[in-house]
């Protein structure tokens, strides 16, 4: 696990005298080898110091090595396209914001090679004087203790101010920086780095860095799903793809797309290394497919005849990616591992956001679940924030194709041509600025799955009839196209209006209503889920670790309790962003009522427990769920009707749930 501390890296500043952090540096370097820490300088910064040293870097260097010549430059450019695509709007938001900032913004690719920087004119040229230039290298067996060798060895975003770096000639800079990840798999791809000399030194840099890193990794998202529909189109296109045997789809970088015969068995069966529930990746540069330095699992043994480049357009076009044909007869050592499911109702796990939406604590969700078995579509009611999307997750875990695809549209997100685009595709020249080759639309994506599509009450009055129409005759026509497409697909739609309301008015069709409100499923607010809390915790805190690599925190007695009480009128998103602050911005292992943010710390308990000696200690999810149902009986004076209400559940799990933990009542 990464331990990140957001408090220990934004405080180098306020809590750490330079001229000690100096002096600490100096009698450091001058002692040779120790392992004893060093109170004046942050540990993140006293471990990177002893690597250096330990690999010989020289303290007294004076500027970067420049690692790579033009030429090699270059070649890393062309290699990095992807990245650097997706970075252009950011490198140009910074070229414009630091250009009288006196700080300069530089990307690199995985190895710390950088690849580009823009910003301020005098600071680029004070910038050049240390080496921080196109191909000079910031790995720290290089260039001493800096943000983005330090960010690349400890897989974390950082911030190194002045004279915490270890060598000599960087001193006078301050650099913020954190990597970029590959959103398929999370593999590192690069790094990002705001510097300045050390009066613009900025805590807040660090926020910002990410915040761009992020932007950079939606954009490699988007261009991921943009290449994945040329290759489904592709393949769809061409009969001399089809094939009854198993096959594997894979883009040009040989990352896994989709599979004939989705289960964790048969893909083990041909990669005995791959790990069920896992992305993975296949090394295909021996077959035109672009070289990689990434983890991938082996396949010396895939033979030529079986690999079928797929190009975008006509013969002899670029390589979007790869369709592998294995024949009947291949057979490789199979696993008994079976495919673990993304979400689900009631599975208890931890690590799903939906593990609450338990049939056991609620009808609604009880009705979802038999629904899902269904070709009914099913509607989802209920206030912004509130997990529909989630619940939409776990229904489509619940269908009779889980393996399918899950494809998901904001109805409300896009004007009326660009949904109507979105949702049908379009062919080649259908419209000015078609893509070339035409494009697949969601409906189509979503065949053999899901489709879900939220906001559905934002749906403009002239394509619901068109949308009907799927519905009825499962075909779709793509825009432009005169050609029918079968689809079959399950549909799961939502909505936080009534639209009942919308039909009265006018503004939604009434037949379109009736067709897709075949089961309606009220989710409730979560001030009436309380009992889903301290499993929405968990999953979510479990999730900010994973997406953000950070140190996966716990919560004490009393946050917990105090969380159950909170009304959420912001439903499961504002506990979301609660949780993401105080994970941020906390560096304690535990998280406790003092790290909530103001706004929140007047807020009182309807009834405050008096917590024994687990006060202030993290708490199991049965204690949770034990001290939650406790507190609602003695809130509700061991009414039980209402304590029931008051929690989400049914009165007859409440009988349960008291029987399992012996409450007194």
């Amino acid at each position: 696990m990464v331990r990140f501390k957001v408090a220990d890296i934004c405080t180098s500043s306020a809590a750490y005298s330079q001229k000690e952090i100096d002096k600490a540096w100096e009698k450091f370097v001058c002692l040779g080898p120790s392992d004893e820490p060093v109170s004046k300088v942050r540990s993140s910064i006293f471990n990177s110091w002893q690597r250096c040293q330990s690999t010989g870097v020289d303290p007294s260097i004076r500027a970067a090595p420049k690692i790579a010549s033009e030429g090699k430059l270059h070649q890393m450019r062309l290699k990095n396209k992807d990245l650097l695509a997706c970075a252009e709007s950011t490198i140009e938001q910074a070229r414009m914001l630091l250009s009288d900032l006196e700080t300069v913004l530089f990307i690199t690719d995985r190895n710390a090679l950088n690849l580009e920087i823009v910003g301020d004119p005098r600071t680029l040229e004070d910038a050049w004087g240390v080496g921080l230039m196109p191909g000079g290298g910031w790995l720290e067996i290089m260039s001493g203790s800096n943000a983005v060798g330090t960010a690349i060895a400890n897989n974390m975003p950082t911030q190194v101010h002045g004279v915490e770096h270890f060598c000599e000639g960087f001193k006078p800079w301050s650099c913020t920086a954190t990597c970029i990840y590959d959103p398929y798999d999370g593999q590192r791809l690069g790094a990002i780095d705001l510097s300045g000399l050390t009066k613009t030194f900025d805590r807040f840099h660090i926020p910002l860095v990410v915040s761009w890193a992020n932007v950079i990794q939606a954009q490699l998202a988007m261009l991921n799903s943009e290449r994945w529909s040329m290759v489904e189109q592709a393949v769809q296109a061409d009969s001399r793809n089809n094939s009854r045997n198993d096959f594997l789809l894979l883009d040009s970088q040989g990352r896994f797309i989709r599979t004939n015969n989705t289960t964790s068995k048969a893909i083990q069966r041909y990669f005995p290394d791959f790990k069920p529930g896992s992305t993975f990746r296949i090394p295909m540069d021996r077959f035109g497919g672009e070289q990689t330095e990434l983890t991938t699992l082996s396949a010396d043994w895939l033979q030529e005849e079986w690999v079928h480049p797929i190009r975008n357009g006509k013969e002899g076009g670029e390589i979007v990616g790869f369709k592998i044909n294995f024949p009947s007869h291949i057979r490789r050592s199979a696993s008994k591992t079976t495919v673990s499911r993304d979400v689900s109702f009631g599975s208890g796990d931890s690590d799903n956001p939906n593990s609450a939406l338990n049939p056991e604590l609620s009808k609604e969700a009880a009705k979802a679940k038999t629904a899902a078995k269904t070709p009914l579509p099913i509607l989802l009611l209920g206030e912004t924030g509130c997990g529909k999307e989630y619940f939409a997750k776990a229904i489509h875990a619940e269908t009779r194709n889980p393996d399918g695809p899950f494809i998901d549209l904001n109805c409300g997100s896009f004007s009326r041509d660009l949904l109507n685009s979105e949702l049908f595709g379009h062919v080649e020249g259908a419209f000015t600025g078609a893509k070339k080759g035409g494009m697949i639309g969601k409906i189509e994506a979503a065949n053999g799955g899901t489709l879900f599509l939220d906001e559905i009450g934002e749906m403009p009055l002239d394509i619901q009839p068109l949308f009907l129409r799927v519905l009825q005759e499962k075909q779709i026509y793509r825009v432009g196209d005169v050609k029918p497409r079968s689809v079959d697909f399950k549909l799961v739609a939502a909505t936080n209006v009534d639209l009942k309301q919308a039909v009265a008015e006018g503004r939604f069709r009434k037949d379109l209503y009736y067709r897709i409100s075949s089961v309606v499923v009220e989710l409730k607010p979560l001030c009436e889920r309380k009992a889903e809390i301290p499993q929405l915790v968990e999953s979510i805190l479990n999730r900010i670790s994973e997406e953000h690599h950070l140190e996966r925190k716990q919560v004490s007695a009393d946050l917990l309790l105090k969380l159950t009480h909170f009304n959420w009128p912001g439903n499961i998103r504002e506990l979301s962003n609660v949780l993401e602050f105080m994970a941020f911005m906390s560096d304690s292992e535990v998280l406790d009522v003092q790290h909530l943010p103001d706004e929140y710390q007047s807020e009182q308990l309807a009834q405050p427990l008096k917590l024994a000696a687990s006060a202030g200690q993290p708490l199991s999810l049965e204690e949770a769920e034990k001290l939650a149902i406790e507190s609602a009986i003695e809130s509700t004076r061991n009414n039980l009707t209402q304590a029931a209400k008051q929690l989400g559940i049914a009165k007859s799990t409440l009988y349960q749930k008291i029987k399992k933990y012996d409450i007194a009542c």
